[in-house]
């Protein structure tokens, strides 16, 4: 008799361990880091992260539960335990609550600034982080890798605004001298900026950029440590592997390809 219990209460246990793994994995991401991952015009996520990963926990025949907020939202809900993981860079800050898969796509990161500021000959002579400590510099809430990046090198002069938009207004107006941003994302908006008429047209034409050897990263899945799913990040990097090998990447790239609006 004792057995039968024995039995029925591993059974019991198994289930409940096999159904925890059957969740979905649970996905919050940016909604306006186009093309990378950004929110669609159906409210849900898109771009090339969403490619990727859709494709990865397919193979996995693991459910995929995803949707694009607010950077700093989406950052919040990963560390509260609401989701699962992130597509980002693996900072320091990260990496005390968060396991990493290898890297799903590098991104070139560019600086902008007005071509005709009274700083600029010094902005094209920038070589590190270091050389930036004397600037006025923008950037987004919520944007890790650029903050460690700042605090490590002693730039304190940073205004920290809630949007890129806000971050281009920024240079446009003058009030800010540099903002990095993801090449793809900051060239669209750009040029929809330049497009437009208004008391910023001016400032927006004389906005150029440059992209500097020291700001290209990995990003990478970043899954919560107290995740069922960081036991398969071993899996993760076998197929983004298996991907690169068969051509996925290679289809994910052509599509995105030539998407770079001319400014």
């Amino acid at each position: 008799m004792k057995n039968f219990f024995l039995i029925i209460f591993l059974i019991a246990v198994t289930t409940l361990a096999n159904a925890a793994d059957m969740r979905p994995f649970v996905w919050a991401d940016d909604e306006d880091y186009w093309p990378a991952i950004y929110r669609g015009n159906d409210g849900k996520p898109a771009g090339i992260f969403n490619d990727i990963l859709t494709e990865v926990f397919a193979r996995l025949d693991i459910p995929l539960k995803k949707a694009a907020y607010p950077w700093k939202r989406a950052q919040k809900m990963v560390k509260d335990g609401d989701a699962d993981g992130m597509v980002t860079v693996y900072t320091k800050e990260r990496q005390a609550y968060m396991m990493a898969t290898k890297p799903i796509w590098n991104i070139g990161e560019t600086l902008f600034f007005r071509r005709d500021q009274p700083r600029s000959c010094e902005i094209l002579k920038l070589i590190s982080f270091e050389d930036m400590k004397e600037l006025r510099v923008v950037e987004t809430i919520g944007s890790g890798w650029t903050k460690e990046k700042y605090i490590e090198h002693g730039i304190n002069n940073v205004i920290w605004v809630p949007t890129i938009d806000s971050a281009f207004n920024m240079l446009a107006k003058g009030r800010a001298d540099v903002f990095i941003m993801f090449n793809l994302n900051a060239f669209n908006l750009l040029s929809k900026k330049r497009a437009a008429e208004g008391v910023l047209s001016e400032g927006y034409q004389n906005i150029i950029a440059i992209t500097p050897s020291f700001a290209s990263l990995p990003f990478r899945l970043l899954i919560k440590n107290d995740s069922p799913f960081v036991k398969r990040i071993d899996d993760i990097n076998r197929v983004l592997e298996l991907m690169k090998k068969d051509g996925t990447y290679q289809r994910i790239q052509k599509k995105y390809a030539g998407i770079i609006p001319v400014l």
